[in-house]
Parts: C-alpha cells; structure tokens; sequence
C-alpha cells in the first residue's frame, strides 16, 4: 500500500544520529513514511530488506530544528514482521521527525536517513467517525465521514476469525481471507453482506487518490456478526436393545457451534406418521403449547385412575392395553418436548433413555404409549448473543435470523413388545392361549365354508367379486405367501407401497402396480408399454417407504436449497454420501430380454441391461430372435411419459439398431455425454459418418455439418429410411467438457449445453436421446438436472432424491457415483442463482433500455447484475501455488492471482524452487478450451517467466491493455526490446517491425531458443487509445480491434492461445476475453448472454470484468456490433 512522505530535511539531524548509533550491524530501514491519523497521532511505517533482525525501533523528535539529542523518544517493535507502528499523545499541529532502526544482536543499526519530517499532525485523507450502523447475521452497515481533499474515491477491506467447537467437541480456528473494494467518493456508508455468523471481523475503511493511485492509511473497526441457527443437527439414532420396561435408549450427537454456541437442545417426541412438513413450521412457542396439554392430558388421565399407572417390568404392554387404549383417546396424538438438554449433556457416548419420566429442566419425559410408532427429532438453540448488541436494529428488509434449527427425522420405531429383541421366555406364556385361538379360527373357518357353501346356489348370476382390485391382489395360498389384506402395506404417510417379497414373487399385482405409480394419469394413458408382471415403484415424494427402508427426504423450496446443500456438505460430504446410499438401486425389476443369450453381445457392460418394464422395443418385422431388442429405456420427464431415451454407448454390432430406434421413436435430438476414448479405453463407437453417407442397416445417415465449440460439438444430420421417402434432420450434440475422472468443476458450461439442446429439440418431436457410455451415470445426471429445471418452470420445489429414485425405476443404476449426485444439486443451485440472462439478439436494444433504468433505490438492473455476480460462489478455486511465499513476490495484485486448478504451469528449472509458477490462467473461448491465456503485466522479477511462458505454450499472439498512461506511471514496464535483440534466461528476443494505428500499435518480434536452436515469431497487439478511468471510449475501435487480433491468428494460422494482459490481468483482460466470446455467439446462435458469460470467466480467473463500468460497456459494444446487421437493427 503506497503512502506519501510528507517531507524530508537533510543535513540538520543526519551528523547527530550516525555519530550515536556508531557502526551498526545492519543497515537502516528504508521509505519511512509517515501520516497523521488524528490531530494527536501518527503512523509510521518502512521498509525492510536487510536480512532477518530481531525488531526495529522508532525514534520521533518534537520540534526538530530545535537539534536537542535528548528530545528524542523511542519506541520499540519487537516483532520483526512489523513493518508500521502508531504513535499517540503527540502534540496538534505541530512538527515531528521520525527515523527507524533495525535490531540484531541487541545492537541498534544505523537510523534511516534523512530522519522523515511531517510539519503539522493533522491529518488530510482520513475517514472520520467510522461506525457500525447495524449488523445481521451476515452483513454489516458501515458509515463514516471525511471532510478532507477532493478528489478521492474509498477503499475497503476487512479479515474475520472466529474459534468454535465442532461436532466432535474439538476446538476449531476459522479465519476468512482479505476482501478489498473500493467506492465512490461520494459514498460514506456500505453494506457489506454474503459474511459468516458469529465471526469476529476487523473493518478498515481509507481514502486513496484516483489521480496518484496512493492508498492511504485506514481506520479501522470490529464488529462480531450475529449467531444463527447451526447448519446441520444430527437426526437421534435410535439404539439396538430389548426396550425392556418401555425405556428406548437414544444416541444423541452434539452440534457444530460454528454459527455460534448452542443454547440448549430440545428432543422432540413425534407421532410415527409425521413428516417433515408436519414439523417445518412448528414455532417454538406452539411446541411448548403442546407439550403443556401433553403434561395437563396426563395429570388428568392419572387422576381418573390413580391406582393405574405405566409399568416398567417385563410384561408392562399387557395389564393396562384395555384400559390405555382407552385413555389414549384424551391424549392428543401430537408432538411435545420431552426433554431440554445443554451441550455438555450430549458428550461422550451415553446413551439417553426416552419415558424415564424424569424432569430435564422444566420437561417431563413422559413414558411412551404401548403399541405405537413414534419418530424422534432434535432442535437445536443457538445462544443470543447480549454482549455484542447494537443500539440501532436492522431495517424491517433485513430478514432476522433463525436462532434455532431441526434435524432430521428418526427412522421410525414402536414401542410394540417384542419387535425389537424381545427375549424368548418373555413370550413362552403366550404359546397356549394362541393355540387355542387358532384351533377356534380354524372351527369358525370350517363352518363359514359349509356355510358359503350352503348359499351357493342361492348367490344367482351375481359378481362373484365384489373388488377387481382383491382379485388382483389374491395371496397365493400354495407358496403361503400373504393373503389379500395384507398385499398392500401401508408406508408410515397413509401411502399404499408395494411388498419387496410381491415385486419378486407375486403374479397377481398388475392392475394395482399403476394405480400406486404416483405420476399424472396422463402417463399410463399415454404410454406404448403397457402394465408388466412387476409393479412399477412407489416414488415416495416426500420421505417414504422404499424396499421396506425408511428414507426421510424432504421437498426443498428453491429458498432453502443453498443451505440445504451446505448441510449436506458438511463433514466431507457426509450428507450427501448418506442419502446417496440410500436411494434404492432399483434392481427388483427383471431383465430378461438383457439376459438372453441372442441379445448379451448387445450390452457394452454384463452388469447394465434393460429392465423388461421400461426398455424400447424395436420392429421386428422379420421376427428375429432378439430383434427387438437394444439396451435403452424409456425415462419419463416432469409432467411428460418418455421424455427421453437413455442408452449405452452403441457398440459396431448395434449401430443398425441405434439409427432404427431413432427412426421409429421420431427423435431429433441426440445427446452424447463422452469422448470416443477417455484415458485410453474405448467409451463409444463412432456410429456417425465422418464424412458424406454411411447406411447402417436400412438407413440411411449424412453428415452435413459440424460445429466444434469451447464445450460441445453439434453435428447436423440427414437420415433417410430406405423404405420410406422422408427425410428427417437430426443433431447429434456432444458434451465434451465432461473430464475422464469425476464431474466438472463448474456446472454453468454444463448448464449452456444443455439450454442449447432444449433450444434446437423441436415441440413435436420424439424422446431425446441421451448416451454416455454405459448410459446410467452422465446420462442419469443429465436428464435429472433436466427434470428438476423444468420441475422449476411451474413449482417453487425440487426433490433430487426422489427424482433419481424415479430414474433408477426405469433403467438401473441411473446416476452412478456421488460426484455426480452433488453435481446435479450444484447444477440446480447453479441454475437457480443465476436465472435465465439469455437474451435474444433481436431484442437487446429494448432489453438494455429496461436494465438502464433506475428502480426506486436509484439502482439500476446493470448494476443489480454486477452486485449479483459477486454473490455467487465457485468450487476448485484455491490459489496455494501462488500464495507460497517463494511465488508471493511474483504477483502484482494479492487479488487477482491463478486458481491451482487452470494455473499456467512453467516447466521447472531444476534447483530453482517456484520456476513453474507465473500469474497466469487458462481461459476457455466460445470455440475452443484454453483459447486464451490471461496474465498480469511482466514485472521486472516476472520477464523471463513471461517469455518462457509464450514460448512453452507457443503463443503467437500477446495482447497488451495498457498505454503509455500506465507506461509512464510506472504500472507496466516496456518488457519488449526497442531496438537490438535481447536475451532473456534461453530465449532471445529480437524486434522485427512496428505498425502504428490509431489506437493500437502491432510490434512483431522474433522469439528463439538458443538450446533447440528453433524460433517463432509472436505478434504483439498494444491497445493504446483505453483511457486513465473507465472503459474504452468507442465500442466500435474496440470491437475492430478485437476482430483484427483474431483475422490475424487466422491468417498466419497459429494454433496456440492468445495472451491477454493489462496490468492485473482481471479487468481490461476481462473485457477483452468476454466480448470476444459476446461477438462469436452472437454471430452463431443469434444471442447474448453477459452475465452467463463473465460468471464463466470467474470461474477461471478472480476478477474477470472488475467494475460496473466495464460490465456496461460489454453490453452497449454488444449493441453497436448488433446494429451493423440489419437484421438485428431495433425496428
């Protein structure tokens, strides 16, 4: 950060200090500056290169021409990392020196001469009077005031720690980097937002100079955030044991106090049937309501019957039945508290018993009632914090936050005796009086048949049934399997499911499987497949019963979803691992057609087959053993039967197949979701032509186009059935941004693809056809993010676990792995955060009206779109690489520095620690991965890794963004040679020749290696006519200009990245990448998307497109190279 000297004098102080300190050590600190930060205090700080000391200390001196040496006053800095110490008490307006000396070996090196004078302590640039107005639990309100200089602009900046308790009790340390902003100087109050609860932050608010670029010393202040509710509280786990007693002992979990300490915990008891909506706005002070009638229901019912009370012995569930059951009728079925439990309480690995009827600060633990189900839930209550209030609140806008947070829901369990591990001899009583019930049955049985037997005749014609259903669902009494009443269970929601045991084995459940299939009638009516022998699933919606396994997975709104998925995250993925595994895998459907010994040559994989009930079944015309079959199923979409097709890979024995199932399905659109190979391994057949017409089988298939973009490949094709004289057009899109291992970094490419897909997918076509390789894994990712966005166009919901639960009903093991169930949520969260920005070209003008427009704040949409930018968050953005201490000084801006995972890497020079590192970043164009290179401007210490950086990557373009503004001001350096060759590291660097345009200048230069002997020439493009503030000051040079850096990359053919630098290597380089990648989509799809497009660059490098400004600007260029074309012009 540069300061001011605000004076020097030489001579006077300099013969007296030297003649002090004698011969020193080390040599003295250099650039002391110093600034007044009030009317009686200064700062001073220096500079320090001279190898490691043990402290420094400051000397000041009032009235200096006095040349008194013992009006010196010292102060010591014992930390040898300090580089600034405040000084108080000094006397207003009045003049000081200052000189600083380092420390070694307990002796004082050599003062800084000249000692530094400021003639008067008062201070200039410096905010005043910095409060902290109001504050939530993730914003602050800062105001201030400043009275001095103008012009200025603000700049702002602040750090936070904070130590908690996790779950496991283990203390933790959490600290939030430095976040830099600077403002307007018209502005004397921010709100600062997106921060962390109960954190300790530390706020700096200074003045700089746009002119002079001096960044002067801040004030600073500390605010602690307001706790919150915690992000994640542990279900109860309900414990194995014999329930002896009635007693059911529960493992309860503490919770992360990172949001802030807990208060105290509640352990809610529920009612077996209740959901998790049942208890999502259940306030508190309603919960108490409850369990006050509880307690009075209670009283009330022991009074009526004093001498009946709960037995806890071994036969507690038989003696009172009766008379419970009939009490239970005044008791509300209802949710109450049954015990309140501080944090210390749930440490260690005791397990707490439920209906011990003891008293847990102020809540009875009330026995449980026989022969029901019941769930537990915890809610967790965060402490409010009284010693960090502020006198003002937040604005009625400023949503207050949520002191307390609910688990999820308990499996369910009963207190039933005997369903869980009930001993033997507590039941050996029961064994004669069932024998004698089931000899009576039996006799009541024989004489009901003689009965019906009796009454036959006099039955008539009459229905012989009186429920198709019961017939249907008739229990085979051979194979002693259930009878009708017990074929359709119930789920703990009142929801009819289907027995696992009838899924295998049962013969008779066909009409009853579609009336349990919970989708829109539309769907059977539609449907070419009919019912099977199997029932298709029961998806529950909103946590059910799947294969006998309790899944609680609640519908989430879309406001919830972000914290929704931060809980999941927790623990390394913890939540998101547990509800994965618990999606049914789906494999209690039959595959018979997979599995036939004609038909298994046609699976890629053994283990991927086509379940019977869903898979697409072919012509046969012919009636060829298996010619109907190929591996793919029908995958219903959101409010739509077979919406889409999901397939493997097809194998040279199944291109025939493929191209018939396309055919007759009257698809349009395929979506291929793999490379040919990936890590050497074949994943796809190309069953394609390259070229011209291939005939697979009787059809007939030509290629007519391809278009290779940054992240997929669209191919058009022309298909022709020799039978038949239509003709169709199909597009074949490829993602292939998809890596060889796990799921992309970022969803939003994912996101382009596949609104580009549903924008070319005509209405009235047939299902789209999606493959990867195995068709389960990308493909199951693909339709579920589908699903779930269109889910959205007409619900304010999404239930991913229950949507792949529908997916693995219908082709197995749909979404394969973890990473790419994550991927799906961060690709919803995505969508969701970001909306739908596309715009078509057509309509930008009135669409830039609309966004320029202020709303009632004085805020208009362009703005509202930039703030929004820098709400998002991105995944894989560590910068360990460049913030080593070895790179550190290789960096211009601690901001703007490369993200480990698209870094430049250098090759390293052996011994020299860091030689693979420069500032430097990959950034994808619209046609092509990596296209450009952004990068900083070359430092005097960074020159050589520059040129060996467009030498290693055969850059043969480099783009500068700055002029000789910048030139002069000492911000870029001129890194090229001017006249005569220069060598730099192994390279040479020679100038060749120089073309000067209005507003930029082409230098071209010859690059050679001296060890391979080989050169290359690299075309530099200088944009000189960008102005001091602002952006460019016409969009049309600029836009010509861009146009030429790439005809002439195109013209001398050069297949390696263009590099694009201003001085940061974010803003300007923003600008520059961004509308390139504006102006080739525009010409291409006829559309523009700036928000989609700088969000995509920030995710490839910090800062992309750094201001309000220069975010405008991308749009208004938009605009002008739109009205060159008539066809766009505004009407």
């Amino acid at each position: 950060m540069p300061y001011s000297v605000i004076s020097t004098e030489k001579g006077i102080l300099s013969a007296v200090i030297n003649t002090l300190l004698g011969p020193a050590l080390v040599g003295p600190p250099t650039n002391v500056r110093v600034e007044a930060t009030s009317n009686t205090s200064v700062i001073v700080q220096w500079d320090f290169d001279g190898g490691p000391v043990d402290g420094f200390v400051v000397r000041y001196m009032h009235e200096p021409n006095q040349r008194r040496e013992d009006r010196w006053i010292s102060r010591t800095v014992q930390n040898s990392a300090t580089r600034h110490l405040p000084i108080s008490q000094l006397t207003a307006h009045k003049p000081y020196a200052f000189c600083v000396m380092a420390i070694k070996n307990n002796r004082q090196g050599a003062c800084s001469d000249p000692p530094t004078i400021i003639k008067s302590v008062t201070p200039e640039y410096m905010v005043t009077d910095l409060e902290v107005v109001w504050k939530t639990s993730q914003s602050v309100n800062l105001r201030w005031k400043y009275d001095g200089p103008q012009p200025v602009g603000f700049y702002f900046n602040h750090t936070g720690r904070k130590e908690y308790f996790d779950q496991t009790m283990t203390l933790k340390t959490m600290t939030t980097p430095g976040y830099k902003r600077e403002l307007d100087g018209d502005r004397t109050e921010f709100l600062l937002t997106s921060l962390r609860p109960y954190m300790l932050y530390t706020l700096h608010v200074g003045v700089y100079s746009p002119a002079t670029k001096r960044y002067y010393w801040p004030q600073e202040v500390e605010v602690m955030t307001d706790p919150t509710a915690p992000p994640y509280v542990a279900p109860p786990i309900i414990m194995a044991g014999d329930y002896k007693n009635g007693l059911i002992p529960v493992h309860l979990q503490p919770s992360t106090e990172e949001y802030g300490p807990i208060s105290h915990y509640w352990l809610i008891v529920l009612p077996g049937n209740f959901t998790p909506e049942n208890v999502m706005n259940l306030e508190p002070i309603m919960l108490q309501r409850l369990t006050d009638e509880k307690r009075k229901a209670l009283a009330k019912q022991i009074s009526a019957s004093p001498t009946k009370k709960f037995k806890r012995e071994a036969d507690w569930v038989d003696e009172d039945v009766i008379e419970n059951k009939r009490m239970r009728r005044d008791i509300p079925s209802t949710a109450y508290v049954t015990a309140r439990l501080k944090p210390e309480d749930l440490r260690g690995n005791k397990p707490f018993m439920i209906g011990d009827e003891k008293m847990y600060d102020g809540f009875t633990n009330f026995p449980l009632e026989p022969n029901n189900k019941y769930r537990l839930m915890m809610r967790a209550f965060a402490k409010e914090d009284k010693n960090h209030q502020l006198k003002q609140r937040p604005p009625m806008s400023e949503n207050p936050a949520k002191l307390y947070s609910d688990s999820d829901l308990s499996e369910i369990f009963s207190t039933q005796r005997g369903l869980r591990g009930s001993g033997k001899a507590g039941g050996m009583w029961l064994l004669g009086p069932m024998i004698a019930l089931l000899i009576i049955g039996l006799l009541i049985g024989m004489l009901v048949c003689w009965w019906l037997r009796c009454n036959k005749k006099s039955a008539g014609r009459g229905h012989r049934h009186g429920s198709i259903t019961k017939v249907a669902l008739g229990g085979n009494i051979m194979n002693g399997g259930p009878g009708e009443t017990s074929k359709l269970l119930s789920s703990d929601y009142g929801r009819p499911i289907m027995n696992p045991y009838e899924q295998m084995n049962s013969s008779g459940c066909m009409e009853s499987s579609l009336d349990l299939y919970p989708m829109p009638a539309s769907h059977s009516r539609m449907a070419n497949y009919g019912p099977v022998p199997v029932p298709v699933p029961c998806l529950p919606t909103n946590g059910g019963v799947i294969a006998n396994h309790s899944v609680a997975h609640p519908i989430i709104p879309i406001t919830e979803l972000a914290s929704h998925i931060e809980r999941l995250r927790l623990n390394n993925n913890s939540g998101f691992q547990m509800e994965f595994e618990s999606i049914e895998t789906g494999q209690n459907y039959t595959w018979d057609h997979s599995n036939m010994d004609y038909n298994k040559h046609k699976n890629r994989y053994a283990n991927v087959v086509a379940y019977d009930h869903s898979r697409v079944s072919l012509t046969n015309a012919e009636e060829v053993s298996g010619g109907d079959y190929i591996n793919a199923n029908y995958i219903d979409g959101y409010d739509k039967p077979k919406t889409y097709i999901a397939t493997q890979g097809p194998l040279p024995e199944t291109f025939a197949d493929f191209w018939r199932m396309v055919w007759e399905e009257g698809s349009a659109t395929i979506v291929m979701l793999t490379n040919l190979e990936e890590r050497s391994r074949v994943k796809c057949d190309q069953y394609w032509p390259t070229r011209g017409t291939s005939v697979y089988g009787n059809i007939h298939v030509t290629l007519l186009e391809t278009m290779v973009l940054a992240h997929y490949t669209m191919r058009t094709l022309r298909i022709q059935c020799s039978d038949e004289p239509e003709v169709r057009e199909i597009r074949l899109l490829q993602y292939t941004a998809w890596p060889d291992h796990g799921v992309p970094d970022h969803p939003t490419p994912f996101l382009i693809f596949l609104k580009r897909v549903k924008t070319l997918n005509p209405p009235d076509a047939g299902p789209i056809i999606s493959h990867c390789s195995a068709g389960i894994g990308r493909t199951g990712a693909f339709i579920a993010v589908d699903i779930m966005l269109e889910r959205l166009r007409y619900e304010s919901t999404v239930d991913i676990f229950g949507c792949v639960t529908a997916l693995r009903g219908q082709r197995s093991y749909m979404v394969q792995t973890e990473d790419q169930y994550v991927f799906i949520h961060d690709a919803v969260l995505d969508a969701v955060n970001s909306g739908s920005t596309e715009v078509p070209a057509a309509k930008l003008h009135q669409h830039l009206m609309q966004i320029r427009s202020m709303d009632g704040h004085g805020v208009s949409g362009i703005e509202m779109e930039f703030r929004h930018l820098s709400t998002l968050k991105w995944a894989n953005t560590r910068c360990a690489v460049a913030n080593l201490p070895v790179n550190r000084h290789k960096n211009r801006q601690i901001s703007v520095v490369p993200f480990d995972s698209n870094r430049i890497i250098l090759r390293a020079i052996p011994g020299v620690e860091g030689s693979d590192y420069v500032n430097a970043s990959w950034v994808d164009g619209y046609r092509e991965r990596g296209a450009y290179i952004a990068t900083q401007a070359p430092m005097e210490q960074t020159i050589f890794d520059f040129w060996r950086m467009i030498w290693e990557h055969e850059c043969a373009i480099v783009v500068m963004l700055a002029g000789n503004i910048e030139l002069n001001r000492g911000d870029c350096i001129e890194y090229w040679p001017l006249e005569n060759g220069t060598q730099v590291g192994n390279l040479v660097v020679e100038p060749l020749a120089e073309y000067n345009m209005p507003q930029y200048v082409m230098r071209e230069f010859r690059l050679s290696d001296i060890q391979s002997g080989l050169s290359r020439t690299v075309r530099h493009f200088q944009f000189t006519d960008w102005p001091e503030q602002g952006p460019p000051k016409s969009a049309e040079m600029f836009i010509d200009f861009i146009q030429q850096v790439h005809r002439t990359k195109a013209q001398f053919g050069a297949d390696g990245p263009i590099a694009v630098h201003c001085i940061s290597g974010a803003g300007r380089t923003g600008v520059f990448v961004a509308l390139s990648i504006l102006l080739d989509r525009m010409r291409l799809e006829h559309v523009i998307d700036v928000f989609t497009t700088v969000k995509l660059l920030r995710t490839e490098r910090q800062s992309m497109v750094r201001d309000k400004e220069q975010y405008e600007f991308l749009y208004q260029a938009s605009l002008e190279f739109l009205s060159s074309y008539d066809q766009y012009a505004p009407s």
